[in-house]
């Protein structure tokens, strides 16, 4: 089980956490880094133990909600 922080432009992994909260942090992270270019292209997913996906947010959404997140 995982939460997957996924750049969807260049379809490439950034980087795998234990928790959402880690993932969203991150996201945060991320985008004051990266202001220009991370807002609309981040996407997070949830991997269960038996690999389904779930998708939680991606682009501006996944930025509200970490904004929201402390």
């Amino acid at each position: 089980m995982s939460y997957e922080l996924w750049d969807i432009e260049t379809r490439n992994i950034v980087e795998t956490f234990d928790t959402e909260a880690d993932a969203l942090q991150a996201t945060r992270e991320l985008i004051a880094l990266n202001a220009l270019a991370y807002p609309g292209a981040l996407a997070l997913v949830f991997e269960d133990d038996e690999g389904e996906t779930t998708l939680i947010a991606r682009g501006t959404g996944l930025a509200s909600r970490a904004r929201l997140v402390k």
